[in-house]
Protein backbone atom coordinates (compact mmCIF):
# COMPACT_ATOMS: atom_id res chain seq x y z
CA UNK A 1 0.00 0.00 0.00
CA UNK A 2 1.58 3.30 -1.15
CA UNK A 3 1.78 6.47 1.32
CA UNK A 4 -0.83 8.14 -0.35
CA UNK A 5 -3.42 5.12 0.35
CA UNK A 6 -2.56 5.14 3.79
CA UNK A 7 -2.76 8.81 4.45
CA UNK A 8 -5.91 8.78 3.08
CA UNK A 9 -7.24 5.61 4.44
CA UNK A 10 -6.17 7.29 8.26
CA UNK A 11 -7.67 11.14 7.58
CA UNK A 12 -10.88 8.92 6.54
CA UNK A 13 -10.33 7.11 9.67
CA UNK A 14 -9.92 10.51 12.05
CA UNK A 15 -13.19 11.75 10.18
CA UNK A 16 -15.16 8.89 10.82
CA UNK A 17 -14.18 8.75 14.20
CA UNK A 18 -14.70 13.04 14.55
CA UNK A 19 -18.12 12.14 13.05
CA UNK A 20 -19.18 9.25 15.14
CA UNK A 21 -18.49 11.22 18.46
CA UNK A 22 -20.23 13.98 16.95
CA UNK A 23 -23.21 11.46 16.80
CA UNK A 24 -23.06 10.24 20.00
CA UNK A 25 -23.02 14.39 21.55
CA UNK A 26 -26.15 15.18 19.22
CA UNK A 27 -27.81 11.62 20.91
CA UNK A 28 -26.87 12.80 24.45
CA UNK A 29 -28.38 16.41 24.10
CA UNK A 30 -31.30 14.98 22.93
CA UNK A 31 -32.32 13.29 25.54
CA UNK A 32 -31.68 15.91 27.55
CA UNK A 33 -33.79 17.73 25.87
CA UNK A 34 -36.26 15.13 25.74
CA UNK A 35 -36.76 15.13 29.48
CA UNK A 36 -36.62 18.95 29.86
CA UNK A 37 -39.86 18.98 27.53
CA UNK A 38 -41.36 15.59 29.38
CA UNK A 39 -40.63 18.10 32.59
CA UNK A 40 -41.87 21.26 30.55
CA UNK A 41 -45.15 18.89 29.54
CA UNK A 42 -45.87 17.56 32.70
CA UNK A 43 -45.75 21.11 34.38
CA UNK A 44 -47.76 22.34 32.01
CA UNK A 45 -50.68 19.90 32.23
CA UNK A 46 -51.05 19.35 36.48
CA UNK A 47 -54.19 20.74 37.88
CA UNK A 48 -53.86 24.47 38.85
CA UNK A 49 -54.06 24.37 42.44
CA UNK A 50 -54.43 27.91 44.30
CA UNK A 51 -51.40 30.13 43.20
CA UNK A 52 -49.54 32.55 45.38
CA UNK A 53 -48.60 34.35 42.53
CA UNK A 54 -51.32 36.60 42.06
CA UNK A 55 -50.85 38.17 45.39
CA UNK A 56 -47.11 38.49 45.47
CA UNK A 57 -47.15 39.74 42.01
CA UNK A 58 -50.16 42.25 43.99
CA UNK A 59 -47.41 42.90 46.63
CA UNK A 60 -44.19 43.75 43.99
CA UNK A 61 -46.84 45.78 42.40
CA UNK A 62 -48.16 48.06 45.45
CA UNK A 63 -43.42 48.40 46.73
CA UNK A 64 -42.79 49.47 43.20
CA UNK A 65 -45.82 52.08 43.84
CA UNK A 66 -43.89 53.43 46.91
CA UNK A 67 -40.76 53.24 45.46
CA UNK A 68 -41.73 55.63 42.87
CA UNK A 69 -43.68 58.09 44.80
CA UNK A 70 -40.37 58.23 47.22
CA UNK A 71 -38.59 58.66 44.10
CA UNK A 72 -40.57 61.64 42.91
CA UNK A 73 -40.90 63.36 46.18
CA UNK A 74 -36.90 62.98 46.01
CA UNK A 75 -36.88 64.42 42.46
CA UNK A 76 -38.82 67.39 43.84
CA UNK A 77 -36.91 67.74 46.75
CA UNK A 78 -34.15 67.95 44.43
CA UNK A 79 -35.10 70.68 41.99
CA UNK A 80 -36.44 72.69 45.00
CA UNK A 81 -40.03 72.25 44.20
CA UNK A 82 -42.38 71.78 47.57
CA UNK A 83 -42.68 67.95 48.37
CA UNK A 84 -46.15 67.29 48.71
CA UNK A 85 -46.95 63.62 50.10
CA UNK A 86 -50.30 63.34 47.78
CA UNK A 87 -48.55 64.54 44.56
CA UNK A 88 -50.17 61.53 43.15
CA UNK A 89 -54.17 61.09 42.13
CA UNK A 90 -55.35 57.94 43.30
CA UNK A 91 -55.43 55.23 40.81
CA UNK A 92 -53.00 56.76 38.90
CA UNK A 93 -49.49 55.28 38.66
CA UNK A 94 -46.35 58.13 39.34
CA UNK A 95 -44.48 58.57 36.46
CA UNK A 96 -44.24 61.12 33.49
CA UNK A 97 -47.35 61.71 31.74
CA UNK A 98 -46.34 59.75 28.88
CA UNK A 99 -46.24 56.64 30.80
CA UNK A 100 -49.70 57.28 31.96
Amino acid sequence: MSDAIAAELARLRDTVETLTQGLRMMVETQGTHTEMLQAIMEAATEEAGESPLPGLLTQIVQRLDEQTEVLHRIEAAASGRPVDDDETPAGQRPGPASQQ
